[in-house]
């Protein structure tokens, strides 16, 4: 995330209302999953529906999804709901690296890291950072088994790290995802340029594209879609609404309606070709 503004986007605890069944729904939630990849969505916020609550199965396949593979085992408890997560496509973003090979890593390459075994009272401890053995963590801090971190290599012989910030990191490095109770609040205490996404909105030019461009760059961006029932405007105040406006990213639709899923690749591939990477 250095040298750029943080981009989310909100969506509802209601994705997955319109079936019941945990396959379909653990692949809509996959695409999603894919699209902020794709797009380098820093932060996936969902928003509480009264309509229907399934935030904790959204957060757990969201979740799952962005852990690195080699840490699933270690991080994340086997649970019937996530059953069929096997049949999603990886995100295969930077924090997921597929070489296992400690002989082809590099000095200040950066990994995710579990801590495995926590080192006396002085601090340090050995993480598995996905090769054939875990390495041990320089820091004086102390770490509980079981913690996720970002570490960068610093020494390949011999083999060690050292933890690292999330800010440290260059480019993208995955999302992280949270559940708030409303989207009213959220929105009101984020700060954020926020962009209000409907079928009601006015119509997403160029010219409005380009001016979200270059505020993005100087501010965090929010991008807020309705649920597959209701509007955007059904979960915010008249005063919110008016305050930001709605845009449309997909006028002349062809169908009756558009998913979650797919309104959420659709708005994120128009913003990529204005969100500038520094």
């Amino acid at each position: 995330m250095t040298g750029r503004r943080e981009r989310a986007i909100l969506i509802p605890s209601s994705l997955t209302m319109e079936s019941g069944d945990r396959r379909v729904n653990t692949l809509k939630v996959g695409l999603i999953a894919r699209a902020a990849a794709v797009f380098r969505v820093d932060r996936i916020v969902i928003y509480r529906d009264r309509d229907r609550d399934d935030s904790r199965f959204i957060k757990m396949v969201l979740g799952y999804l962005e852990t690195p593979q080699y840490l699933r085992k270690q991080l994340i408890p086997r649970r019937e709901e996530l059953q069929h997560v096997g049949m999603l496509p990886p995100l295969r973003t930077a924090h997921h690296p597929v070489n296992s090979n400690a002989e082809l890593l590099k000095i200040g390459e950066f990994r995710v890291g579990a801590v495995v075994e926590s080192v006396g009272s002085d601090g340090g401890a050995w993480v598995e950072i996905g090769i054939d053995r875990p390495i041990p963590l320089r820091s004086h801090e102390k770490y509980q088994v079981g913690q996720r971190l970002n570490v960068r290599i610093f020494s390949l012989k011999p083999l060690a790290a050292e933890p690292v910030d999330r800010t440290e990191v260059p480019g993208y490095w995955g999302y992280e995802t949270e559940a708030v109770e409303s989207l009213e609040n959220y929105l009101g205490s984020s700060g954020a340029l926020v962009l209000l996404t409907s079928r009601r909105g006015g119509v997403l030019t160029p010219e409005i594209l380009g001016r979200i461009g270059e505020e993005a760059q100087r501010r965090d961006l929010a991008i807020a879609f309705g649920s597959p029932a209701r509007g955007i405007d059904a979960f915010l105040s008249k005063k919110t609404v008016d305050r930001y406006g709605m845009i449309n990213t997909i006028p002349h639709q062809g169908t009756e309606t558009v998913r979650v899923e797919e309104a959420v690749l659709a708005t994120l591939a128009l913003l990529n070709l204005v969100l500038v990477e520094d």
